[in-house]
């Protein structure tokens, strides 16, 4: 009898999960990505050092748990970046554990990364969307390469939050956000000895409301508030000396030590103008500030952060190619002395680049860059070809860029010996106001199959930088082909 009861149990277990699995529909997609890159003169990222041929490759995927329109579960998973030949391996040496890892010889890299896992639902009865967890989100951004969705320039990034979406009607809707990008010492066992680590969170309070004018002209003003705890003060230890409790996004100060109990926010606006088809327009602007109370005495630099930034695209549709011109402005760094200000914008982490070299890699869509991620601290103007179709199945991209610091060295080198520092530029990529460059890039895609595509990159860049450690390159290029395969 036992037996038969234990039958009984397993087969309703077995019988109550296929009918919840057949009460969820699930839909499965992804994409592979495999790079091969030759890379020359650019020891000033992170394809630095002797050695310049680099082949990676990543696997992302994503699953849909819909059990209606109005529920669903998202989970996305990644595995990668891996280079081939790095990150430890099953036969040779090294960790095999941890982002990126298995490129070794004997492979089986434990490297599988949750990039997203969150809810959307909707509350019964309304039209008001919720999505709670781990999500993609970013600021409103109408400047965009044909290639690649450069994100906006304060904040484009996976966080963990809840976002309220609302539609009022077909024109308008509101989008406010809480999100948690930082929270260290949760439960950490040195909060006895430093009771200041009880307040050590970032939470992000955001408001966007898109506004669709005409089916020709979006507006999409924002707003974002950062409460800011004391996540990297410079503190002092009580076996003697100073330390800093981590760098927590340096683009948000001015210092190295962000300061305690800060304050930001950001105020812009997004907009896309399609009226006179074929031509079209595009403009971002933005101004943020930040201001910290608590910061330590030797720290004399100020922390605060307060500036300004706008870029802008216009564009003309042909047959064959779409011939375009570019242009951002930032304010940049202008410390006067020890109590300073920082003249730039602050913000969080970004995916803007207006090329495929100097900014953001467009296939692999990840945070690798030479010159710059954010427009905060330089100018630039530029122009260009894109979706280049004079072939079936081959679409191309020429831009050539050319771009100035806005940073005033002099002062901030001033402010850094007031404070005992020698170095200069501490943050890499802040550009001088005599500093220039220029990159030119040749981005092909190949469609070799419905779901393949095979991409072709050449990029050069020039540098004319003087303020910069000795072994800051002048000059760099990159040859790259890569393949995605989507499904």
């Amino acid at each position: 009898m036992r037996k038969l009861f234990n039958c009984f149990m397993a087969g309703a277990i077995l019988f109550g999960t296929a009918a919840a699995a057949s009460a969820t529909e699930i839909k499965i997609k992804g994409q592979f990505n495999f790079g091969f890159g030759l890379y020359d003169g650019t020891t000033f990222t992170k394809h630095a050092g002797e050695e310049n041929f680099d082949v990676v490759q990543r696997f992302k995927t994503q699953i849909d748990f819909i059990a209606s329109e109005s529920l669903k579960g998202v989970l996305q998973l990644e595995i990668g970046d891996t280079r081939w030949g790095n990150g430890g391996g099953a036969t040779w040496g090294g960790s095999s554990a941890g982002s990126g890892t298995g490129g070794a010889m004997g492979a089986d890299g434990v490297s599988v990364e949750v990039q997203h896992a969150y809810l959307d639902w909707l509350v019964p009865n309304t039209d008001l969307q919720v999505r709670m967890g781990l999500q993609p989100w970013w600021l409103p951004a109408a400047v965009v390469r044909a290639d690649y969705n450069t994100g906006n320039f304060i904040l484009d990034e996976d966080l963990a939050g809840v976002l309220l979406s609302y539609g009022f009607n077909d024109n308008i809707g509101v989008n406010l956000g809480w999100f948690r990008p930082w929270n260290p010492y949760l439960g950490n066992e040195d909060r006895d000895l430093y009771p200041w680590m009880d307040h050590d969170e970032i939470d992000l309070f955001a408001l966007t409301v898109p506004i669709e004018v005409s089916k020709s002209f979006l507006l999409h003003p924002y707003f974002m508030f950062a409460n800011v705890g004391e996540v990297d003060v410079m503190r002092e230890d009580p076996d003697g000396g100073y330390y800093s409790t981590g760098r927590i996004a340096s683009s948000l100060s001015g210092n190295d030590a962000l300061g305690g109990d800060g304050k930001a926010w950001w105020a812009g606006v997004a907009f896309n103008l399609d009226h006179f088809d074929p031509f079209f327009a595009a403009f971002d602007f933005a101004y943020g500030s930040y201001t910290a109370d608590d910061v330590a005495a030797q720290t004399p630099i100020s922390p605060d952060r307060a500036g300004w930034v706008f870029d802008l695209k216009f564009g003309y549709k042909l047959d064959y190619f779409t011939p375009v011109v570019f242009g951002w402005y930032g304010s940049g760094a202008d410390y006067d002395g020890g109590d300073g200000k920082d003249g730039m914008m602050p913000y969080l982490s970004t995916f803007w680049g207006m090329t495929n070299f100097g900014g953001p890699e467009a296939h692999f869509a990840e945070k690798e860059y030479l010159l710059m991620d954010s427009p905060a601290g330089s100018w630039g103007i530029g122009a260009g070809l894109e979706d280049i179709r004079f072939l079936e199945d081959l679409t191309s991209h020429l831009r050539f860029m050319y771009f100035q610091g806005t940073n005033d060295l002099e002062n901030y080198n001033k402010a850094a010996k007031a404070a005992g520092r020698d170095d200069a530029f501490r943050a890499m990529y802040m550009f001088d106001k005599s500093d220039w460059g220029f990159e030119v890039n040749l981005d092909n895609v190949i469609n070799i199959y419905e779901n393949l595509d095979m991409y072709v990159d050449l990029a050069y860049i020039h540098l004319d930088v003087e303020h910069h450690a000795d072994d800051f390159e002048s000059n760099a290029w990159k040859g790259y082909i890569g393949f995605t395969y989507n499904f």
